[in-house]
């Protein structure tokens, strides 16, 4: 095979098609463990927030856990649509992320904003 005037041997291009696909593999796994991670510390962020309802900061802490548990869910999407090459999974991760990210951000402003409000009338 030749590519850019170089003559390649049948080795060396399937040299770079494994090493591309253990990249993929490694990327996969990535996206995997920190989507758990994610889900998993956000899922803990909620449920103190629902035991400590009374609190506070309740309800940032609540606004947090959920952005863990779609951070997961969309990291779980990302890596699913790599590893079956699945375009609408990347098109609904990033998607859901995105959205999720913005909703969940005005939220936290609007919270912050009543907390400065009472926090100044006091």
């Amino acid at each position: 095979m030749t590519m850019l005037g170089i003559e390649l041997r049948e080795e060396d291009d399937m040299t770079a098609v494994t090493a591309g696909g253990v990249m993929e593999y490694v990327v996969v796994a990535l996206l995997a463990i920190g989507g758990v991670w994610a889900a998993v510390h956000g899922a803990r962020l909620l449920v103190r927030a629902v035991r400590r309802a009374d609190d506070p900061a309740s309800s940032l802490r609540a606004v947090r856990g959920i952005r863990g548990l779609v951070i997961g869910v969309a990291a779980w999407a990302l890596a699913a649509g790599l590893l079956l090459e699945q375009t609408w999974l990347l098109v609904f991760g990033a998607v859901f992320l995105a959205e999720e990210l913005y909703e969940t951000g005005v939220l936290v402003l609007v919270l912050r904003m009543a907390d400065d409000a009472t926090s100044g009338a006091r």
